[in-house]
C-alpha cells in the first residue's frame, strides 16, 4: 500500500529575523515514513517547505499515484495553507482519507476537525503507532473507534477516542526515512550551521520542566523520554557516512537532562572518530565546565541557551526555576572552552515593564553572546501564560488566534506598564542594537569559512533592516 506524507509550507513574510525559506527536514514525516517502511508500506514524502508550487506538485502526484492514504503534518502558522491543501486533496480524491497529525491539532484537540472540514481523522499527540493502525483502518481490519488518540467524524459527530499512551522506549522506532528527502535541499536560518549539509534531529521527546509560555507540557505531558546513546550515535554516523552530513542540530527542549547519557553519546562518538559537528539547546542549570568540555571534544561547536529574561522577578513569573547567576556561571564556561554560546531572549512577557525590559537588553550585552534572538511573547494555545494574557491584559483581536502572522514580531496583547512604542523601539535595539555593534560584525567576518557561511551571514544582515514589530 501507498501513503502520501505531506509537510504543509508556512506563511511568506519578510519582517522577522526568521523567513519562510528558512528550511529544516520534516524531521516528524521522516519518522512516520521509517515506522511505515518498516512495517511494508510505500511513502512518498512532498516538503511544502522546498517545493516552488506545492498545491501544482500535490494535484500532480495525487492525479499520478494511487495512494491508498494521504496524512498531512501541520504546524500553527502552516495550519491555513494546510486547510487550502487537504480541500484540494479531497477535491482529486474523494474517496481518499486524509489524516492530519503535528503539533497543532494535538493541542488544539477535536475542534481541529471543525475547522479543517476535509479532514477525516485528526491524530492527537505521538503518532507512529497511531499510523500503522490507521493503515489497518484504511484495510478494513480496524475500526476508528478502536484506534487511540484520534478524533474523527461518525454521523455528523465529531469522535474523540481514549489517549495513546506514549511509546515507552524510543529505541523501538526506526530511524527516520532520511532517504525520501533532499538533504541538500535545506537550509537553516543564518547562524544556525557551520558546515553543509546539516539535518535536525530529536534525540528525545518531552521536557520535565513547566514554563509557564512553553506548549510542550500538553504534548509530552512533562515527560521526557529519551533514545538510548547507541540509537543517538549511532543514526549520526548513519547521517555522515550514507548522507555525507557535516553538522547535526539537536531539537530536543534540553539535551543535557541526563548527564550520563550525554556522556555515553559523546564517548560513541569519540570512538567512531565521525569528524562531525554538532549543536544543541541548553538550560543552564544542567550543565557543568567538565560536561562542557567533553562535548566540545566530541563536536559540539555551538549552544543555545533559554535565557529569556534579565529579571529575576520574571524568570519566577515563567517559572523557569533558573537564575541570572547561574545563567551567567553557564555562559562564562561555554565561552572559555571557544563553544558558539547564544542567547534567546522573550519581551512583553506580562508583568514585564520599561525597567525588566531595559535589565533584559542589558544582560543581552553583559555575557558578550556570539548571537540573541527576541521574539515577542507569544500566547499558545493551551499554555498558562494565554489564560493570565486573558485575563490581566488587552488582547490584539487582529493577531489573536490569527496563525497566518509571522510569530514572534508582533504585539498579541498591550500591558498598560509597557507602551507599544516603547516595546517597538525596545525590540529593534534589542536586535540590531545587538548584532550591527562593530565587534559583531567583525566576530561574524571572522567564523566566515566557506561560500555557504558567507551567503547565510549576508542574508541574515540584510534581515536586520527589514524586522520591524506588527502591531
Amino acid at each position: 500500500m501507498k501513503i502520501l506524507l505531506v509537510m504543509s509550507p508556512m506563511f511568506s513574510h519578510k519582517t522577522h529575523c526568521l523567513a519562510n525559506t528558512d528550511t529544516e527536514i520534516p524531521i516528524g514525516l521522516c519518522y512516520l515514513a521509517g515506522m511505515l517502511e518498516k512495517h511494508g508500506y510505500s511513502v512518498t514524502i512532498l516538503d511544502g517547505q522546498v517545493v516552488s508550487d506545492i498545491d501544482k506538485k500535490l494535484e500532480e502526484l495525487l492525479k499520478n499515484n494511487n495512494f491508498q492514504a494521504i496524512g498531512f503534518s501541520s504546524t500553527s502558522p502552516a495550519i491555513s495553507n494546510t486547510k487550502r491543501l487537504t480541500a484540494l486533496a479531497k477535491r482529486i480524491k474523494p474517496k481518499t482519507p486524509v489524516f492530519l497529525g503535528g503539533a497543532h491539532p494535538t493541542v488544539l484537540g477535536p475542534k481541529i476537525l471543525e475547522e479543517l472540514t476535509d479532514v477525516d481523522v485528526a491524530v492527537l499527540g505521538e503518532g507512529e503507532n497511531t499510523i500503522l493502525e490507521l493503515m489497518e483502518y484504511v484495510k478494513g481490519r480496524m475500526r476508528l473507534d478502536n484506534i487511540s488518540g484520534i478524533a474523527f467524524r461518525k454521523q455528523g459527530k465529531i469522535i474523540t477516542t481514549k489517549p495513546r499512551e506514549f511509546i515507552a522506549d524510543l529505541d523501538i522506532i526506526p530511524f527516520p526515512a532520511f532517504h525520501l528527502v533532499d538533504i541538500l535541499k535545506y537550509t537553516p536560518p543564518p547562524g544556525l550551521f557551520f558546515k553543509k549539509p546539516t539535518v535536525g534531529v530529536a534525540s528525545a521527546r518531552g521536557c520535565p520542566y513547566s514554563c509557564n509560555y512553553c506548549a510542550d507540557s500538553l504534548l509530552w505531558h512533562r515527560k521526557c523520554r529519551m533514545h538510548s546513546a547507541n540509537y543517538v550515535a549511532d543514526m549520526m554516523e548513519l547521517l555522515a557516512k550514507k548522507y555525507g552530513v557535516k553538522e547535526i542540530r539537536f531539537f530536543d527542549d534540553t539535551f543535557t537532562i541526563n548527564r550520563e547519557r550525554v556522556v555515553d553519546i559523546c564517548n560513541k562518538l569519540l570512538e567512531k572518530n565521525l569528524n562531525l559537528l554538532w549543536r544543541c539547546a541548553l538550560r543552564a542549570d544542567r550543565v557543568d565546565y567538565e560536561l562542557l568540555k567533553l562535548m566540545k571534544k566530541a563536536g559540539l561547536c555551538s549552544i543555545s541557551y533559554g535565557i529569556e529574561s534579565g529579571s529575576e522577578e520574571i524568570l519566577k513569573k515563567m517559572n523557569r526555576q533558573i537564575t541570572i547567576d547561574q545563567i551567567r556561571q553557564a555562559v562564562k564556561w561555554s565561552k572559555s572552552l571557544g563553544i558558539e554560546t547564544k542567547g534567546f531572549f522573550m519581551l512583553n512577557y506580562p508583568g514585564d515593564t520599561i525597567k525588566t525590559t531595559e535589565e533584559t537588553i542589558a544582560l543581552s550585552r553583559e555575557l558578550d553572546l556570539d548571537f540573541v534572538g527576541f521574539n515577542l511573547t507569544v500566547p499558545f494555545l493551551g499554555t498558562q501564560v494565554r489564560e493570565e494574557v486573558l485575563k490581566n491584559c488587552q488582547i490584539e483581536p487582529k493577531y489573536w488566534d490569527n496563525w497566518d502572522k509571522p510569530i514572534g514580531n508582533q504585539i498579541y496583547f498591550y500591558q498598560k506598564d509597557l507602551p507599544p512604542e516603547y516595546l517597538k523601539k525596545a525590540y529593534l535595539k534589542a536586535i540590531r542594537g545587538f548584532h550591527l555593534r562593530p565587534k559583531m560584525i567583525l566576530r561574524s567576518f571572522m567564523k566566515i569559512k566557506s561560500r555557504d557561511i558567507l551567503k547565510s551571514y549576508f542574508k541574515g544582515f540584510l534581515r536586520m533592516f527589514r524586522i520591524k514589530v506588527l502591531d
